[in-house]
């Protein structure tokens, strides 16, 4: 029996619209942790491990979007409280691209979430969050206190 929803696909899509529907879906599902944002593409996903060498330096790995390659950083203010608040300035350095941005921090516990602009280099002017958990590591040069996380810079937020 027909209702009229299957006479109306049957007729109005047909088969082929129907499977392309279909196709087009699982297109958009496997693309997974890659985000497709309507304002301009795909977003730049990064990782990062940091630590700090020598108040108020910090340095570390990164990988991702920009390839592997170090970080580097600079604590530029800190507001301690329930929730810390930091200035600082991230410097990616991989082997794909590099950048420089300006970021504010907000850490309650061991986590943080931050956000802030690309200053310079790859994607320069386009906002980007990130959020990190303190961890304990061994990188080489860290004591066993370092922040992993990852970084989205989201292409087409340009000012």
């Amino acid at each position: 029996m027909n209702t009229d929803a299957d006479r109306f696909l049957g007729t109005r899509f047909g088969a082929r619209r129907i499977g392309a529907l279909i196709a087009a879906a699982g297109l958009l599902l496997s693309l997974g942790g890659s985000t497709v944002a309507a304002y301009g593409g795909r977003d730049a996903h990064s990782t990062f491990t940091k630590y700090v060498t020598t108040f108020p330096e910090m340095a570390g790995v990164v990988g991702g979007d920009v390839g592997a390659g170090t970080f580097g950083g600079t604590v530029l203010t800190v507001t301690p409280g329930t929730t810390t608040a930091i200035e600082a300035i991230y410097r990616f350095n991989g082997s794909h691209h590099a950048f420089v941005a300006r970021v504010h921090v907000r850490q309650t516990g061991l986590t943080a979430v931050i956000t802030g602009e690309v200053t310079e280099g790859w994607l320069a002017g386009n906002q980007l969050d990130a959020e990190f958990t303190e961890i304990t590591c061994g990188l080489s040069g860290a004591s066993s206190l370092c922040w992993t996380g990852s970084l989205d810079i989201h292409r087409g937020t340009k000012h």
